[in-house]
């Protein structure tokens, strides 16, 4: 009878500290946040295909009407392209992070034709820093706010 109390108690002491320790064996929200954007910004460093195929379906017909190969259009604008990923604050109780990035990029010019790409190709780029917001839902899993997109764009084509 002895046994079968003791036993309770130390079940109940070692489920407690596999979940205490299962908790801290992960990554941090910080390294998440962080392997989340340079992920992000890698995929728009190195051209990579997901990002050409979506500015070339963000740009529809009207490259296409200018006479511009959107792919082509893309190379040339991120020559120069570079982020650098600074803080990232977490605040857990609130559920919330930040992330400020320094983006590298050429400004956006609003030009037709060849003239755009002859522009952009001269054009050096610049350095801009951006907020981008976190947010935890009601599983423990942090995504980026919505407004990290429009923060994005806003950047590039300042």
């Amino acid at each position: 009878m002895k046994k079968k109390l003791l036993l309770a108690p130390l079940m109940a002491v070692l489920v407690a500290c596999v979940v205490v320790l299962s908790g801290c064996g992960g990554p941090s929200v910080e390294e998440l946040i962080t392997e989340d954007l340079t992920t992000q910004f890698d995929e728009v460093k190195n051209g990579g295909d997901d990002f050409l195929s979506g500015l070339e379906e963000a740009s529809g017909d009207e490259f296409e009407q200018l006479g511009i190969d959107p792919k082509e259009y893309a190379k040339t604008y991120l020559e120069g392209f570079d982020y650098k990923i600074g803080d990232v604050t977490v605040d857990e109780d609130k559920g919330v992070a930040t992330a400020e990035v320094s983006i590298t990029c050429k400004s956006m010019n609003k030009m037709a034709g060849q003239v755009m790409v002859d522009v952009t190709k001269a054009t050096e780029p610049r350095k801009t820093t951006v907020i981008f917001k976190y947010t935890c839902n009601d599983d423990g899993e942090w995504s980026a706010d919505d407004s990290v997109n429009s923060e994005m764009m806003d950047a590039m084509l300042s």
